[in-house]
């Protein structure tokens, strides 16, 4: 499967694309966002979001409820959300 995730692109694409400076500022961004936060959602995060797996291919990779695993993606996202707003 093909990953999802592509967060860099969303923010920062222009007319010319984005430059070097503005990559390396939204991925640290971005870590400073993902790293806080708790295994479990970064795990969710990481199987649905960038893994590319539904929320229950990764329910069962990660041995939890379909609903789990929305709920923590959810969760995750709106931290993205807030922090690269």
């Amino acid at each position: 499967m093909q990953p999802r995730l592509v967060l860099v692109g969303d923010v920062l694409t222009g007319p010319s694309g984005p430059s070097a400076e503005d990559v390396a500022l939204a991925d640290l961004r971005l870590k400073d966002t993902i790293e806080p936060m708790s295994p479990e959602l970064r795990a969710a995060l990481q199987a649905t979001v960038v893994d590319g797996l539904t929320a229950s291919e990764a329910a069962v990779l990660l041995g939890v409820p379909e609903g789990t695993v929305k709920t923590r993606v959810r969760r995750a996202q709106s931290m993205l959300r807030e922090a690269l707003a």
